[in-house]
């Protein structure tokens, strides 16, 4: 990959954190706090993932694990937009809200590639 494009899309997902967070302070709902629905949508992120990768020739036990270090590398970029917003805080429903709309931006180069 290019330098470019991994500067572009780190700072996709450092505004996607930043998002999250701003909305849980706008609103602070409960459904982008909820641990349930983002494990469930993490695992509806694996499972999708997995599934192109098998259809692109992988095995099965490959594509799994590939797909779960691709979806939860997106964790990170929501750490570092909490403890920066907060700083040097940990607050777990900002986190929660930064991990969702990071896996939002997830599903978006899931199905784009």
């Amino acid at each position: 990959m290019s330098t470019p494009i991994i500067i572009m899309a780190s700072t996709t997902m450092l505004l996607a954190g930043y998002i999250g967070i701003v909305v849980f302070r706008i609103k602070n709902n409960n459904l982008t706090t909820s641990k349930y629905i983002n494990l469930v949508f993490s695992f509806a992120l694996i499972a999708y993932k997995s599934y192109l990768q098998t259809g692109k020739g992988f095995e099965l036990l490959s594509a799994i694990g590939q797909s779960i270090g691709f979806v939860y590398i997106f964790i990170i970029p929501a750490l570092i937009v909490v403890f920066l917003m907060n700083k040097f805080k940990f607050n777990m429903d900002e986190f929660m809200s930064a991990w969702l709309f990071t896996q939002i931006c997830c599903l978006f180069v899931i199905s784009s590639h």
